[in-house]
């Protein structure tokens, strides 16, 4: 594997007090897509959404696309089982069914949920848009208005590659977090306004990152993260968050973790 060089603008916080077991904050993971591996759901889903909390995950995170007809809508990929999202309507995509009898989720229905439980926190990616910029940054409107409707500010923290739409968000409500995803060369301030959510072969061969951002009280994320032996690696390092497909064995090793720090 080539090695992965990141250029961010930082300044580097020169050392690391060792963190207590009362400094350490237990809730940290981060179910990706939901918590759907583990019961075979449908990624993306209300199920898996509903299970992320049941489980008593930190945060679940999703991934919304702009339908056709301005509605959000819940999926990973570009396509649901052959339709282009963007340029579909919601009567279309939900006549597809996912794998445990659901049709599509709808951000409202996510950000209801959301606001009737106080355990978990929403991880909403925007996905870009291959529509047009005007459709993805429509699709960014339409997110802050259903997140301040649903009175879920506090609850969500808003993700994306784009970072055209983050800024937007920062701009237009600045109680909104958000954080930058990126899975390669970043050149970019991270403070407390703008959190950083990168690709864990990053941060692994730039482990400084981390040390940077908290400097700048950035929250810090790391995905995907499968791996016991990087997922016990990145407790060590003490990140905000780590998103995993894994959140049931993530949060054994976070309890162990915690054990050892007594």
């Amino acid at each position: 594997m080539k090695k992965i060089k990141l250029t961010v603008m930082l300044i580097l916080a020169s050392s690391m007090t060792t963190v207590s077991a009362q400094e350490f904050e237990s809730h940290r993971v981060v179910a990706h897509r939901g918590a759907w591996k583990a019961d075979k759901l449908p990624e993306n889903s209300v199920a898996s959404f509903k299970k992320a909390i049941e489980l008593g995950c930190a945060g679940s995170e999703f991934d919304v696309y702009l339908t056709a007809d301005s509605v959000l809508v819940l999926n990973h990929d570009a396509h649901l089982q052959g339709l282009q999202i963007e340029k579909s309507t919601l009567a279309q995509l939900r006549q597809k069914k996912l794998s445990n009898g659901e049709t599509v989720a709808l951000l409202d229905d996510i950000l209801k949920i959301l606001t009737s439980q106080d355990k978990t926190v929403a991880f909403l990616e925007i996905k870009p848009s291959s529509v047009s910029r005007e459709h993805g940054f429509a699709a960014v409107d339409k997110i802050l208005e259903a997140v301040e409707r649903h009175k879920a500010v506090d609850r969500i923290i808003c993700i994306s590659f784009d970072y055209s739409y983050l800024q937007r968000i920062n701009e237009k409500n600045p109680k909104i977090r958000t954080a930058f995803l990126s899975d390669r060369q970043a050149n970019m301030v991270f403070d407390k306004k703008m959190g950083m959510d990168f690709n864990s072969e990053v941060l692994k061969a730039n482990p400084d990152i981390i040390k940077a951002a908290k400097a700048k009280g950035a929250n810090t994320n790391v995905w995907t993260v499968n791996n016991p032996d990087d997922m016990k690696y990145f407790l060590e390092q003490n990140v905000d968050y780590i998103t995993t497909d894994e959140p049931s064995l993530l949060m054994k090793l976070e309890k162990e973790h915690i054990a050892n720090l007594r």
